[in-house]
């Protein structure tokens, strides 16, 4: 009798399948995933638990942060409000914002949006528990000038337009020269400019304070820890018996426009899936130029830089357009695959799991496309 060869997994089964290994392989309590096409989502899922004091299981609707991520969220409504004459990318930004220190006047949103503004990213100081107000993960800010005395009046890193240096205080500073152009609050600048035409109800901001349906839960795992007391002066914390830890209170207040947002996967997904060129598209042309023409060279710490995307190409050649985050309590990567038409997301609720969110993004893309 001859043997019934069994029916090819479809791409959901596999990746079904895919996503519990994956899940099981790194630390995150809760992982979810989705791949979207510019007509909609095609396959979401999710692993683990949302909460573990609760025993909550993940659903893809769960929201979860998206740390820098949120920079390409960020950069999209900019290119709105650019192609609409709100914004201008090489105007200095003292026309909006006149009182900067002299060395932050001439600087442009294209340096701040492309990492080249000289802005200084996060230091040890800004993490100090023994500095007044604790970190900054952990102080109020009552205006945008509480937000600006954490970096405004340090020394630049570089001259603006000179090289790529990382920093989501640069984010913070295009922020606000957002909502002065704009005469809006960046938040809602944020619900108005995506999250309402876009259709992402999920989209919103990770604030500690207030009720978010569906938020996953924030932890640390031990390793993480560990790593926090290596950066954090002062930070020395009790050892655990369990293998994760509460993040505790941490907001993102500081930092909105760079690391401060949430949604779920889907949503996250078809967010992507609605820049891409097509019927189905959320954007005209001139916005997508603006964000995905290489605006710097490639460096060892940096891939080509569109308007906050990273743009290479995967192991196998295939060009994408991505961005990855890490926050307290979240872990979150978003890429593109302009010429199949994917967009593909994932996230968990610890700081660094899963690591290699681009290689998990890249065997998704292999299943669908």
């Amino acid at each position: 009798m001859l043997r019934q060869k069994n029916p090819r997994l479809s791409p959901a089964d596999g990746a079904d399948a895919w996503a519990s290994g994956f899940h099981a392989a790194h630390a995150a309590p809760a992982m979810a995933f989705a791949v979207a096409r510019p007509e909609g989502l095609i396959w979401s899922a999710a692993r683990g638990l949302a909460d573990l004091e609760l025993a909550v299981p993940a659903e893809p609707e769960h929201r979860f942060r998206l740390g820098s991520v949120s920079k390409v969220i960020t950069t999209t409504a900019a290119a709105r409000l650019l192609c609409r004459g709100i914004l201008e990318l090489d105007t200095p930004i003292a026309y909006w914002l006149p009182d900067l220190p002299v060395h932050h006047r001439q600087t442009t949103l294209r340096q701040l949006f492309t990492h080249t503004g000289g802005v200084r990213h996060y230091l040890p100081k800004d993490l100090d528990r023994n500095a007044p107000g604790g970190p900054v993960t952990q102080r109020t800010y009552p205006d945008r000038q509480s937000v600006l005395a954490l970096f405004i009046g340090d020394p630049l890193v570089a001259e603006p337009g000179s090289r790529v240096s990382y920093s989501s205080y640069g984010y913070t500073l295009a922020s606000m020269v957002m909502e002065t152009a704009a005469g809006q609050d960046f938040l809602a600048l944020i619900d108005e400019e995506i999250a309402c035409p876009f259709a992402l109800p999920s989209l919103a901001a990770d604030d500690p304070l207030a009720i978010v349906p569906g938020r996953a839960a924030g932890y640390f795992t031990r390793r993480e820890l560990g790593l926090l007391a290596a950066h954090m002066p002062g930070f020395e914390p009790a050892p655990i018996a369990a293998e994760h830890a509460n993040i505790g209170l941490s907001t993102p207040a500081f930092c909105w426009a760079g690391a401060g947002l949430l949604a779920d996967m889907p949503d996250l997904a078809r967010f992507g899936a609605a820049l891409l060129e097509g019927p189905s598209t959320r954007i005209a042309g001139p916005e997508r130029a603006l964000l995905f023409t290489p605006l710097t060279q490639a460096t060892e710490a940096s891939p080509p830089l569109g308007l906050g995307w990273r743009i290479d190409a995967d192991k196998r050649g295939r060009e994408r357009w991505h961005h990855s985050g890490t926050t307290p309590g979240g872990r979150c990567g978003l890429m593109l695959y302009p010429h199949a038409g994917l967009s593909i997301a994932l996230a968990g609720n610890t700081m660094t799991e899963p690591g290699d969110v681009l290689g998990a993004a890249a065997e998704l893309g292999d299943m669908f496309g």
